[in-house]
């Protein structure tokens, strides 16, 4: 993290806000999550459900927080979205208090919350880094994110994997009730108002809403972001499968238990840390195109063997894979599609990326589910790596027919 010290104060408090809500978000609720609606008494068809509202809610969003953001600002839209992921989280564990016959409802409600809010702070973040960075300085700047974002996330994957055995203990439950992971993930709420702090103390104007008079350069480039979004929708609904259904997959049909399934999926994250911190380099040696087609496939080599031998190695494999190549891929996709768009249209951009994401990863949610009991989870995997190697070969394409220019060399 050597270009840390030569990133602006803003940039830095960007940073430090990313990795608590990582620690919050996505380590410790996403890990409990899915566990915590198993142990509601629903089954994986209502997970998918439950999953895919979130998702189709993040994708509509996308357009409309990239264009909130270019009208007030990304500094007040990441605040924003921050309480409403906040508030998202603190709403699923209420579901053991309503009325049984209404009870469903409430955690598809709490993903509708939870993915408005994610949908405004994540699309804006990226603008926002951009907006505080040197252009030199912005490949090290998304990797270091994602590297921030990896370490919060390694570290709530190992500290929520231990939480549910913490509270069951403290209040003499056992670990099939719900009460312990719902105690856990108030406690990943509680992290998140913590991260809501440092973006309070933003002042960069570039940040800030864009005035008629500042809104110059070219029109916005169409063709290259629909093409990128289709790519980002294919290529999500690949991970998405090894994403949503790994960690039920082992609590399920490999009875892992909870400390077990944080440990693996700690394992990956702390791979998947290395390889963001990797990801500067990579882009300077071979590009940030080159990336994009290679790191699809090497996520459909990770999802076959669970597909095809069913068992707990596989499965670590497959989780290892997928958050590995998602840390590599992300930054490499910011930096990409940050380079193609004039300053101005970078919200409108990531927010139909975002699109394409909420599409392919609610896609999977929804019909996954019902695949799962249909045909079980080895299908679903299996499903997901011909969408990753169907996207690495679509990505290959648009670049080599320069249907979307490959500009991002980082030495650029």
């Amino acid at each position: 993290m050597a270009n840390l010290s030569r990133m602006s104060r803003d940039a830095k408090l960007l940073l430090g806000a990313s990795g608590i809500l990582a620690t919050s978000f996505v380590g410790i609720q996403a890990l409990l999550k899915p566990i915590y609606v198993l142990r509601l008494g629903y089954g994986p068809s209502y997970l998918g459900t439950f999953t895919s509202a979130g998702a189709f809610t993040f994708m509509v969003m996308g357009l409309i927080s990239g264009n909130i953001g270019k009208r007030i600002g990304t500094r007040l839209c990441l605040i924003l979205g921050g309480a409403g992921t906040t508030l998202g989280m603190v709403i699923l564990p209420l579901a053991e208090f309503v009325p049984a016959q209404t009870r469903a409802i409430l955690p598809i409600v709490s993903e509708i919350v939870l993915a408005t809010g994610w949908s405004l702070l994540n699309v804006n973040l990226v603008p926002a880094l951009a907006a505080v960075t040197p252009r030199q300085l912005r490949d090290s700047a998304y990797g270091l994110n994602n590297a921030l974002m990896g370490v919060g996330t390694l570290i709530g994957n190992l500290f929520g994997g231990m939480l549910p055995g913490f509270f069951a203990d403290r209040f003499h439950q056992i670990l099939e009730t719900p009460v312990p992971y719902r105690w856990a993930l108030w406690t990943a709420s509680g992290l998140a108002v913590a991260g809501l702090f440092p973006l309070t103390l933003i002042e960069n104007e570039d940040t800030r809403a864009v005035t008629k008079a500042q809104q110059v350069g070219g029109s916005f480039p169409l063709r290259p972001v629909v093409f990128l979004a289709i790519y980002v929708c294919l290529r999500h609904a690949g991970w998405a499968t090894g994403q949503i259904f790994c960690r039920p997959y082992m609590d399920t049909d490999l009875a892992l238990s909870t400390f077990s399934i944080g440990l693996i999926t700690g394992v990956g994250q702390a791979l998947a840390v290395l390889a963001s911190l990797l990801m500067p380099r990579l882009a300077a040696r071979y590009s940030n195109g080159w990336i994009l087609v290679t790191s699809p496939l090497f996520l459909a080599l990770g999802l076959l063997p669970v597909g095809l031998s069913p068992r707990w190695t596989t499965a670590a494999v497959a989780q290892g894979f997928t958050l590995t190549m998602t840390a590599v891929w992300l930054p490499a996709f910011q930096s990409f599609q940050m380079k193609l768009v004039d300053d101005q249209w970078r919200s409108l951009a990531y927010g139909a990326a975002a699109l394409g994401m909420g599409l392919g990863f609610g896609s999977v949610s929804l019909l996954g589910g019902r695949l799962v009991e249909a045909k079980g989870y080895p299908t679903v995997f299996l499903l997901g790596a011909l969408l990753s190697l169907i996207s690495g070969a679509i990505m290959w394409g648009l670049i080599r027919t320069r249907w979307v220019e490959e500009t991002s060399n980082s030495s650029e």
